[in-house]
């Protein structure tokens, strides 16, 4: 029997609720109904009550009932759902997790739901699964978002059906013991960004880490670089090679491609052995922009259309040198072995001596400000490839199991 916990708005979701609440008794699980419903009483009995999430989060029910500060209720919500559900990992009293809604609801779930491991599964089942943004939900912890066609609000046959669906899949998701989620004990897992413009770098570090390790890469386009950096925080990881922590960039200049305030410290606080590229820190990228529509500002910058909706966009020198003093301050929380390794033939793979995106000196600029910046024990190296050259690789990885080898992480 597995515990699957119900997260729902009692006050207005109660009778689906219950429905739910027999549908996984009925597979042989048990149901623990947790209530974060703010509004009226609710009529559905509730193994965590609505009283017992507000006060996990220092406040009184009856006071948010009263209140009309919408934002203020939610973000005390949220914080005694997380609150709870992380006392209820502990005591080991949860498998999985379940929610219904639509717009509110799925927002609230899903800030609960993002603060959980990924070893955790988590299911919403909500009419605004299809909604602009709603792909902002799936966050850095592996939620699954289930669309309805029909309204959570009063049941039917259509629905019944809809729910029927949902609690086979968390029931499927819960059942049985999954190896794959536990830290591997045959290889160490080691973690490696990379994007388009590192793509043949790092299909060789693959190639070549493979025997004594096990990679897994992480595609630096902001979400998933959240979840590596969680992944690392659970213990998962005991190694990263991050030849793109370019989101930093991307936020510090209003590129589309970013990721959290965190980003590239992680693997530092946990004292894991790191490797640094440059892989696209001199650039940030906007989607959702259109040829047609690139402006007077753009045309004067360098820039590459790498398909009809995405553009790759180079900073100057001195946007490069205020990025440098942000990139060292990070690296410098690092308390294991660091290395950045610098690509002088450049730092895309379309970024090569003799072609219009290649400048030597604003690069030069940034490492130099770096150097300037970082503690002595973190140690820069140049090498004469371009970052998706094989050279580079072969230098990554000989720089990486140097490091592993000394911190007792090797094979």
């Amino acid at each position: 029997m597995k515990k699957i916990a119900i997260l729902a708005t009692l006050d207005t979701k109660g009778e689906e609720t219950e429905f739910l609440r027999q549908l996984i008794l009925r597979r042989g699980h048990k149901p623990i109904i947790v209530d974060i419903g703010s509004g009226s009483r609710p009529t559905v009995s509730a193994d965590i009550s609505a009283e017992e999430v507000a006060a996990a989060a220092g406040s009184d029910i009856e006071e948010l009932r009263a209140s009309k500060d919408r934002l203020n209720i939610s973000k005390i919500m949220i914080k005694g759902g997380i609150a709870k559900l992380k006392e209820l990992l502990n005591e080991k009293e949860v498998d999985g997790v379940l929610a219904i809604g639509g717009i509110s609801g799925m927002i609230l779930t899903s800030s609960i739901m993002n603060e959980l491991p990924f070893s955790l599964p988590k299911l919403i089942v909500s009419t605004a699964a299809s909604m602009p943004g709603s792909n902002r939900i799936f966050g850095p912890t592996g939620i699954t978002l289930m669309h309805s066609l029909f309204d959570v609000a009063g049941l039917n046959h259509f629905l019944k059906a809809q729910l029927d669906r949902a609690v086979g899949a968390i029931c499927g998701m819960v059942e049985g013991e999954i190896p794959y989620l536990l830290p591997s004990s045959e290889k160490p897992m080691i973690a490696i960004t990379t994007y388009g413009y590192t793509e043949n770098c790092a299909r060789q570090l693959v190639n070549g880490l493979k025997d004594n390790y096990e990679p897994v890469r992480f595609h630096a386009v902001g979400v998933p670089e959240i979840a590596m950096e969680k992944l690392i925080e659970e213990g998962y990881f005991k190694g990263l090679i991050d030849l793109v922590p370019s989101s930093i960039s991307n936020a510090l200049y209003g590129g589309t491609r970013v990721s959290w305030p965190e980003r590239m410290e992680m693997a530092g606080r946990k004292g894991i052995p790191q490797v640094i590229a440059p892989g696209g820190i001199n650039t940030f990228t906007w989607t959702g922009i259109r040829v047609s529509e690139v402006t007077a500002d753009l045309k004067n910058r360098r820039h590459y259309f790498m398909d009809p909706q995405r553009v790759t966009i180079w900073l100057n020198e001195d946007e490069l040198i205020r990025a440098a003093s942000i990139y060292a301050e990070k690296l410098n929380k690092a308390k294991g072995p660091t290395k950045f390794l610098v690509p002088l033939g450049g730092w895309l793979s379309i970024e090569r001596v003799g072609t219009p995106f290649f400048d030597p000196q604003a690069n030069k600029a940034f490492v130099e400000e770096l150097r300037k910046n970082l503690k002595p024990e973190i140690e820069v190296k140049e090498v004469e490839a371009n970052i998706d050259d094989p050279p580079f690789a072969r230098a990554v990885i000989q720089s990486f199991e140097k490091m592993m080898e000394k911190n007792n992480g090797g094979p």
